[in-house]
This record gives structure tokens, C-alpha cells and sequence, in this order.
């Protein structure tokens, strides 16, 4: 990903030079009329190397390298986020929690971070704002995009009262793909994870995945067993998440006035690195390398379901080094996307 090519090779520049991946990735003038439209909508744009970019966000391994920033930035500055998550088709009980919650939490001068999706989403930035608190949404559109249509007011407010991110250039639309991909920068930028109301298949899930991965605290409020919109929280319980049945429990078990966020030991192992190979790895593959290693034949290793990374590496016979840029090609190309977990997908 970008944050390890650029600890190799220094910039990004060296990087497709020394790879052969030089190319137009993005054309300039694109580039120039993105920054212009970002002045005109008085959006900052926030790169990895600013000092305005979030440290919680900093210390995961597929931050993303560009955040384009509309309404207060100086939240940022402010470590102790909260993230807030569960389902858009919530009960009006579940909903009504949230914003108790998230407003009881806000005036704790702790922010309160979600999706802007319908449901549990918007009732959290709700209930940060009802109590005057601060309240950041992560979008899976462009900054400027309002989606779903009917939180036009609540965007409104968040643009003048709180902060609005997303890691995509303006006007751009929904797409299913990108959701899934937004939350890891919902649990990023945050030193927990609250899900209320998750069914078994819900995007929530994916973000308490992510939240364990990345070294958080995950909390859940159990739900009713015959309700399957709370299914997904009840398993989170039995799998050691921190009940949750008022604010007290989150506060009291996390430190938030902590300057600097250590995050917890991830409660999944840590996917090693990509650029480290042994020289013995390199000539025992080297057959079946040189089966795999034309473009097309490594592209067809991989499903639109989505395959793991260190399984592409034992698949494909490849070191991982060039497996990871491998991936980089065909990223820019658009023939495949990112997935959670460290999984690739054809696009």
C-alpha cells in the first residue's frame, strides 16, 4: 500500500521509477482542477505527510494518503474520537440510544465519529450536535456528494458545525465498493468502536473487524435474540467486546485523556511485512515465478470475491515484493480494488 512503498523507496516518484510504473496515474490538470475546486469549496486538502492529518488515523498500515477535509479541521487535532456504527434500517429504540449516547460522550469533549449513513449513523452526528459537541462523518462519496439524499439537512450542519472527510475526489458517487473501504478510516481515526444494532452481515461488522485488526477497543449493546438486527452485536459480546447499556461503560474503560494513543495488541495476527523476503523464498519459487508472473496469469488468481494478499504470495509464486506492485499495477489500471482485511478483488 501507499504508506509501505513510501517507507521503501522514500517518495512515490522514486517509487514508479525504479518499479517501471511510471506513468500518468492522474493527469495534471486534473490535479489542478481538483485543487481548484477545492478552494472554491473551501475544502482542505490534507495529505499524509501534513501536520494537520490524524494521528490515530496515521498509525494504521492502509491510511489513506489523501483526506479532502470540509468544516472544522481543527478537530483533527483532537485524538479522543469515538466511533459510532450499527444499522440503517434501526428501530426507533436503537436510534434514540445512539443519540443519548453520542451526546452524553460528546460533552466529554470526546468526538463523536460516523458514516452519514441513515439510522444509527445519523442519529450519533445528531446527538453529538443536539449536546453542542463535535461530530466527524467519514463518507464513502466525494465531500461534496450527499448521500443517502435525505441527510441534506444533517450534511448542512455538519459542514458548519462539525467536520466532513473522505478519501475520494470530488463528485464522486456512491458505489457499494467504496463503503466497506470508508470504515476503516471511521475505526482509524478513532481509539474505539460502539455498534448498536448489527445484524450478522452488516457493514458495522466489518468495522469492528477492522477495529480489533487496527488495536481498538470494540463495544457493543446486546440486543433481544430474536431480533436479527442485534445478532451481529450479541456475537461481538460472546467474542469479548465490552457490553454497553449506558456511556459509563465507555468511559469508564478507556482511558481518553490520553495524549498519544498506543493502540492494544490486534486480536488478529499482523499481516508481515510485504517488502521483507528471504533470498532462500526468492529461489525456491523461482520456477513457478516466471509460470506467474505474466500480467494476465496473476490477474486470474484473483476472484471477485476477493483474495488475500499472503495467499496471492504463496499462490502466485512470486516474492512479495513484486507481488505488492503486482497489485499497484493493477490498481491503476482499475482492474482491481482494495477489500477490508488486506484483500484484493477484482474490480
Amino acid at each position: 500500500n501507499f504508506k509501505r512503498i513510501l517507507a521503501k523507496y522514500g517518495s512515490i516518484d522514486k517509487a514508479l521509477s525504479e518499479l517501471s510504473l511510471k506513468r500518468e496515474i492522474y493527469p495534471l490538470k486534473k490535479a489542478e482542477e481538483e485543487i481548484l475546486t477545492a478552494e472554491i469549496k473551501r475544502v482542505k486538502i490534507i495529505t499524509l505527510e501534513d501536520e494537520e492529518y490524524p494521528y490515530n488515523l496515521k498509525q494504521i498500515e492502509d491510511c489513506p494518503p489523501v483526506l479532502y477535509a470540509l468544516g472544522n479541521v481543527e478537530l483533527l487535532k483532537n485524538n479522543n474520537m469515538l466511533a459510532v456504527v450499527g444499522s440503517r434500517n434501526a428501530s426507533i429504540s436503537a436510534c434514540r440510544f445512539a443519540k443519548e449516547i453520542a451526546s452524553d460522550i460528546s460533552r466529554r469533549d470526546i468526538i463523536i465519529v460516523s458514516g452519514m449513513a441513515r439510522g444509527i449513523d445519523a442519529a450519533a452526528h445528531t446527538g453529538a450536535l443536539m449536546a453542542e459537541g463535535n461530530t466527524i462523518a467519514v463518507l464513502g462519496t466525494g465531500v461534496d456528494v450527499v448521500y443517502p439524499s435525505e441527510n441534506q439537512k444533517l450534511y448542512e450542519n455538519l459542514m458548519q458545525h462539525g467536520l466532513i472527510l473522505s478519501e475520494y475526489p470530488f463528485h464522486t458517487k456512491p458505489q457499494a465498493s467504496n463503503f466497506p473501504r470508508r470504515n476503516r478510516i471511521v475505526s482509524g481515526l478513532s481509539k474505539g468502536v460502539l455498534v448498536l444494532e448489527a445484524g450478522i452481515q452488516s457493514g458495522s461488522l466489518i468495522t469492528a473487524r477492522q477495529a480489533l485488526e487496527q488495536g481498538r477497543e470494540v463495544y457493543a449493546v446486546p440486543g433481544a435474540p430474536y431480533d436479527g438486527r442485534s445478532s451481529g452485536c450479541n456475537k461481538l459480546l460472546k467474542e469479548g467486546a465490552v457490553l454497553v447499556e449506558s456511556a459509563r461503560d465507555i468511559l469508564e474503560n478507556f482511558n481518553f485523556t490520553q495524549e498519544k494513543f498506543e493502540p492494544k495488541q490486534p486480536r488478529k495476527a499482523q499481516i508481515g511485512d510485504l517488502f521483507e523476503y528471504s533470498l532462500d523464498n526468492k529461489q525456491n519459487n523461482s520456477d513457478s515465478a516466471e509460470k506467474r508472473d505474466d500480467y494476465s496469469d496473476f490477474l486470474s488468481l484473483i476472484s471477485e470475491q476477493g483474495e488475500d494478499i499472503d495467499d496471492l504470495i504463496r499462490s502466485s509464486g512470486l516474492d512479495s515484493e513484486r507481488v505488492l506492485m503486482k497489485i499497484v499495477e493493477l490498481e491503476l489500471d482499475g482492474k482491481v480494488i482494495r477489500l477490508p482485511g488486506n484483500k484484493i478483488a477484482k474490480a
